[in-house]
């Protein structure tokens, strides 16, 4: 039995629940709730914290930003120098220096392959922040058989010196050229790198993800649940280049098992504003450049089209304008399957848009981190554009179902930052009065349901998950958090301390 101060969403006065084997049992007021306690059973007093369903991160790269712990962090690298600094201590793995995170968009000088050819004969793969972007070495263009005469692949662009050779920067599907020659991942490895960082969501009061990755990935997990050790719930997304193998081996959306469950072919339809290949409907401010569809849509509608009639929903990556157009054109001329289609990040949007997903009952899977760092990526390159981006109070008030998430590791795990920024639309650090478009700042009752309910309803994860209330899952979080939050003031959620965090009945973290 757990004892707070609140509950949202609990009727009033509700500040305790109890369960047994794994489910809530009753929830209400501490007196009432304890006459359901069975003698014995632990109490966990914990006044002043705040009781909440287990957060569901929406979107992830859960084993990405599970192995991203072992290799050379670089975010928040201010310069090429101090990149270079942290890549030369950064140790081999498999023959190959590893790392993520860099982002030149502030850099006076640009990456390139021969600083990197400097630091040694190993290869060397660094992905950007929002992963849409490589930085290699000539050993690894090398490796991947990249040399001037290499053409672009569609829907990807070896970006190329005045002489025509590669600098060593590769955007969107020319990543993959490269990426295809990395060694595969040690089994035994990501399985340990997969249960610490289970361990780590835990203690930040995250319960359950829904994974973006490939099928190996899905294979890993399925493997943790045979030996007993999966305490996530998980949504899984696997590659849209997969679903000719998907269907014969008959995989449908919305199937599995309490642990895991399976979710809609992912596909990319654009890249990302900090690479400036998020496609827009008119150019980037001051240029020519409207960024890049990644996929024509013949070939989109085809994919979505032949998902649906074997069951199988779609999760649709569109960052740009006229992405999320091609997205919701799309999606809304199918069926749905045993789940909802989604649209992961729905960035920026045409105001003709903006109540589309709503009526077609399309999923808007969202990431309010991302905010902390796109404002001013925002007003170079979208100008007054921007006040269609991260449009999250005027989408819930139009109907859309927002799920909320992190898309780590381009942004941390941590969802106290995505509050923080659904809450208050500011920059970490900058003044109460700085808010971004701040009618369009929501409060913290919403932006829970947008962690927690939402997230299970795209999963089909309800009433099972994703609520607190007799019947369910004993899946929660008990937040210690300044009472401030409940005034709107999304700053006091950054101190919450996770008190308590309980899977399935069973004690995660207790602190």
């Amino acid at each position: 039995m757990v004892v707070g101060s609140q509950i949202p969403g609990a009727p009033a006065g509700s500040n305790a629940l109890v369960w047994s084997e794994g489910i809530i049992r009753a929830i209400g007021p501490a007196a009432l709730v304890a006459r359901e306690a069975r003698p014995g059973i632990p109490v966990f007093e914990l006044p002043g914290s705040v009781i909440t369903a287990g957060f569901i991160d929406s979107h992830t790269h859960f084993a990405q930003w599970a192995l991203k712990r072992r290799q050379v962090d670089l975010t928040g690298a201010a310069n090429l120098a101090d990149a270079i600094g942290r890549i030369a201590e950064g140790t081999p793995a498999q023959g190959w220096i590893r790392g993520q995170g860099w982002d030149a968009n502030d850099w006076d000088d640009p990456p390139t392959r021969q600083v990197l050819d400097r630091l040694g004969s190993y290869p060397v793969f660094l992905d950007s922040l929002d992963v849409h972007t490589a930085w290699v070495n000539s050993a690894a263009l090398g490796l991947a058989g990249i040399t001037r005469d290499t053409p672009d692949p569609d829907g990807g662009r070896i970006v190329r010196d005045p002489a025509g050779e590669p600098t060593g920067v590769l955007l969107e599907l020319a990543v993959d050229l490269v990426r295809r020659v990395l060694p595969e991942q040690d089994p035994d490895l990501l399985r340990e790198a997969l249960l610490r960082a289970q361990n780590a969501a835990h203690h930040l009061g995250i319960t359950g993800i829904q994974d973006v990755e490939e099928l190996s990935i899905l294979d890993a997990f399925r493997r943790l649940e045979r030996e007993g050790l999966l305490r996530l719930r998980v949504l899984f997304h696997p590659p849209v280049a997969d679903l000719p193998r998907l269907i014969r081996d008959g995989f449908r959306s919305g199937e599995g098992s309490s642990w895991v469950t399976t979710g809609g072919v992912k596909l990319f339809l654009d890249g990302s504003l900090g690479s400036q290949t998020a496609w827009m409907l008119e150019p980037y401010e001051g240029t020519r450049d409207r960024g890049m569809p990644l996929a024509s849509h013949e070939a989109a509608a085809t994919a979505v089209r032949i998902a649906a009639e074997h069951g199988i929903s779609s999760t649709v990556h569109a960052i740009g304008d006229a992405a999320v157009r091609r997205a919701l054109d799309l999606l809304e001329a199918i069926p749905r399957a045993a789940l909802p289609h989604r649209i992961e990040h729905f960035q920026c949007v045409d105001d003709a848009d903006l109540d589309r997903a709503a009526r077609a009952g399309i999923v808007l899977s969202m990431q309010p981190a991302h905010l902390l760092v796109d404002i001013p990526l925002a007003e170079r390159h979208w100008g007054t554009r921007g006040r269609g981006a991260y449009a999250f109070k005027t989408l819930a008030g139009r109907g859309a179902r927002l799920a909320f998430g992190s898309d780590a590791p381009v942004a941390p795990l941590d969802p106290r930052l995505g509050v923080f920024a659904a809450m208050d639309r500011r920059a970490l650090g900058s003044s109460k009065d700085a808010a971004w478009y701040g009618e369009e700042r929501m409060d913290f009752e919403a932006v829970v349901q947008a962690y927690t309910e939402n997230p299970a309803i795209a999963a089909g994860w309800l009433p099972r998950l994703g609520i607190l209330a007799p019947g369910a899952a004993a899946d929660l979080v008990a937040w210690q958090v300044d009472p401030a939050v409940h005034r709107g003031e999304g700053q006091a959620f950054l101190d919450a301390v996770v008190r308590l965090t309980v899977v399935d009945g069973e004690i995660m973290v207790q602190s």
